[in-house]
């Protein structure tokens, strides 16, 4: 569960994983995993935090912002 009340901008932490699934710490400060597929970023983070990652799609679209609510 998102620990903060209000939006948080994921841009920098996102910009490198353009087109890829991303696992996010609970917190979103960290990068578990990532992958072309859902399963290759869980298999990724796996053991690395406790509870459950947040999954995101990374837009490839340069416009695009990542903003979790």
């Amino acid at each position: 569960m998102p620990t903060r009340p209000f939006p948080v901008d994921l841009t920098r932490l996102l910009a490198p994983y353009k087109g890829e699934w991303v696992a996010l710490s609970p917190d979103e400060t960290r990068i578990l995993g990532h992958g072309k597929t859902i399963e290759e970023a869980l298999a990724l983070a796996k053991g690395k935090e406790e509870g459950r990652p947040l999954l995101i799609k990374v837009p490839v679209d340069e416009g695009a912002g990542f903003v979790l609510i």
